[in-house]
């Protein structure tokens, strides 16, 4: 389906700007010309200068200026404010195209703006890119072997198909990224790690998640491996979350990989790194 959104923007409940009025602005911009900047955007003058006018007298800064010349004469330019009201129309399409794409992907959730930014528009060198929400933060000390100050925060994550994983940040790193209970996050970190077990073992300090098999690739030294996470809420496998692994070869022929078979999925919470919208 080819969707489409656009946005108007009102002040005291009366149209302050919407795509006609900003397709005006964008060809004043370019030709300096509130009258040629009408004729461009396929409207009269009239219709160009009031909606300039009402625009310029709505806030308490105007989007554009302009010299005095009559209706063929003079200039046009917009003001500062003019040129961020483009570029927030321009970033807001990005996302209204990018929601909208999400819509039509069930692969993709929607919960928070970071799911859909996470597996639309976010490229990082980290393959695996898990979405979920802040359950609980401890900043205690759970190691034995570092009985110095504490400066880590432990992390319970619920992701969105239901599956819980701890994730480890430092104090400084908690605080900057303002997390708290009920924060939406992205958990981000590496296929090398990830390693696979057959069996579910009683290491508390791995992330251990049930998954099956979706693709293996394989060469001589490694392989590749696409699991699709067996979650609470994942009955429809088109809402499954993928974690991906990068293994050795000796490792992925002991445990005899099979493409639709179950095993887990295991990975340290220190290896995680945490990304949010501020």
């Amino acid at each position: 389906m080819d969707l489409k959104a656009l946005l108007t923007i009102s002040v005291a409940d009366k149209v302050f700007a919407n795509p006609k009025r900003i397709a005006l602005l964008q060809q004043i911009q370019a030709c300096g010309s509130i009258s040629q900047g009408a004729k461009l955007a396929g409207m009269s003058y009239k219709t160009a200068w009031d909606s300039v006018k009402d625009m310029n007298t709505r806030l308490p800064e105007p989007v554009v200026h302009s010299e005095k010349g009559g209706k063929g004469g003079g200039g046009a330019k917009l003001t500062v404010f003019g040129e961020r009201l483009l570029q927030m129309y321009a970033l807001t399409g990005q996302m209204q195209d990018m929601v909208l794409a999400a819509l039509q992907d069930q692969a993709i959730p929607m919960n928070s703006l970071l799911d859909v930014m996470g597996h639309l528009s976010l490229k990082t060198s980290a393959r695996n890119q898990l979405s979920g929400t802040i359950l609980s933060l401890d900043n205690s000390q759970t190691d034995a072997s570092a009985n110095h100050d504490n400066l880590n925060v432990h992390l319970q994550v619920e992701l969105t198909n239901g599956l819980r994983l701890n994730a480890c940040v430092t104090q400084s790193s908690c605080a900057r990224l303002s997390l708290a209970v009920g924060k939406s996050i992205l958990l981000l970190f590496k296929a090398p790690a990830v390693t696979i077990s057959c069996d579910e073992n009683m290491d508390d300090s791995q992330n251990q998640l049930r998954s099956i098999v979706d693709e293996i690739h394989s060469n001589s030294q490694t392989t590749e491996v696409s699991l699709r996470l067996v979650g609470k809420h994942s009955l429809d496998n088109r809402r499954s979350q993928m974690i991906y692994a990068s293994i050795d070869t000796q490792l992925a022929n002991q445990l005899k990989l099979v493409v639709g078979g179950e095993y887990y999925a295991v990975f340290s919470s220190s290896q995680t790194i945490v990304a949010c919208m501020s």
